[in-house]
């Protein structure tokens, strides 16, 4: 998220980050914090490749986006989490595939909360934080934005499921348990969400008079919980959440989805039908079709969020406060929108890939159509070695 992705800027009297100033005319600067640069004004420093009036620009298309992708996604990813209950929850998969749907789900959610506020009002004033926005950063509630996270997380441990099922297709009926899976499923929800509220108190957004201009602007600033504590929290900022959980999901997704289709290729040169002989069974082949290709939209979808996160702690001058502060807030309000529609449209893959997916969603209207899903089947498992 754009808004609280951000550093603490060299400044005399406030620490600040991102800014972005209203229309609010004032000559009493005396109940808010007074905005001083000791160089320049980021926002407005000639050296930016990208003006200050962009990125409200792409801000606003960002928020603007989220509400309709949740109208769309919301309902979507319940369905798809109706459709995994149906199938049943004790096989490994159902689990995984629902834990996704519902941390895409109350993604979306909290990032309605967080910027739909702005979609009535953005064409009347350019303030960046609304009146919703300023009560979850300020009351430690940005914790939930940890869920985006969560959602890298799972889907690496979907393609490694996959892959391990594909591998050994005998030993993986045995060796991990659902159970297992909803445990550890259950364990990466609390351990990422909840040291993302940790991450999350650095910020408050707080109001600050800037003379150059005679307004008050709503800034993000650093707390003292992250003064007091700024080695630990910028660990796990920078390098858990910046780095590492970004990195390791698109590297494992990439490996094992490989793996995958390398495995898929060589057997079927023996065309296997049937998991008697220890090879993948045709039901197996039509439920990887679908998680290969969810993976392949992960990765498009996630890879530029992961390099911009990984890179831009090396490239001093992209940074908030820096000589190419706006193009640091560019690049967060559109990787935002790409994370917005990577938790949207996984119901289209599953329902165009998905057999399986197809007539259990056809059940749940009273309308099952098991000639059209027999008949899908035979053509999945027939053409599966094609990609």
């Amino acid at each position: 998220m754009a808004a609280i992705f951000s550093e603490p800027t060299s400044t005399r009297e406030l620490n600040v980050t991102d800014v972005l100033l209203n229309s609010t005319q004032k000559t009493d600067p005396s109940d808010c914090m007074v905005l001083t640069f000791e160089e320049f004004i980021p926002w407005d420093n000639p050296d930016n490749l990208i003006s200050a009036e962009t990125v409200v620009i792409l801000r606003r298309i960002s928020e603007s986006l989220s509400v309709p992708l949740f109208l769309f996604g919301g309902p979507a990813n319940l369905i798809n989490m109706a459709v995994f209950y149906k199938q049943g929850l004790k096989e490994r998969i159902n689990v995984c595939l629902f834990s996704l749907s519902l941390s895409d789900f109350l993604y979306l959610t909290i990032i309605v909360f967080l910027h739909g506020e702005q979609i009535y009002k953005q064409f009347i004033t350019e303030e960046a934080y609304g009146v919703v926005f300023r009560f979850i950063a300020n009351h430690n509630m940005i914790g939930f934005y940890g869920l985006t996270w969560v959602s890298e997380v799972i889907s690496a441990i979907i393609a490694c499921e996959r892959c391990f099922c594909i591998m050994q297709p005998l030993r993986s009926q045995t060796v991990l348990s659902t159970s297992t899976t909803t445990i550890i499923i259950v364990l990466v929800n609390v351990m990422v969400v909840g040291l993302y509220f940790v991450v999350g108190a650095r910020y408050r957004i707080v109001c600050a008079y800037d003379p150059t201009t005679n307004r008050d602007v709503w800034i993000v600033a650093s707390s003292k919980f992250f003064l007091d504590n700024q080695n630990v929290i910028g660990f796990f900022d920078s390098y858990v959440y910046g780095i590492a959980i970004p990195m390791v999901s698109i590297v494992v997704v990439v490996v094992t989805t490989t793996l995958t289709l390398l495995k898929l290729r060589q057997a079927a040169a023996w065309r296997a039908g049937t998991s008697s002989s220890g090879i993948v069974s045709a039901r197996e082949v039509a439920l990887t079709m679908m998680l290969v290709y969810n993976s392949i939209f992960f990765t498009v979808c996630v890879s530029p969020i992961a390099l911009f996160r990984v890179v831009w702690p090396f490239i001093p001058e992209i940074n908030p406060g820096r000589r190419h502060h706006n193009m640091f807030f560019a690049g967060l309000w559109v990787l935002d929108a790409m994370s917005y529609i990577n938790a949207t449209f996984n119901i289209v893959v599953y329902y165009s890939m998905g057999s399986r997916y197809r007539q259990t969603f056809w059940q749940l209207l009273g309308k099952a159509n098991k000639k059209d899903h027999n008949r899908k089947n035979c053509s999945d498992v027939e053409n599966w070695w094609k990609f």
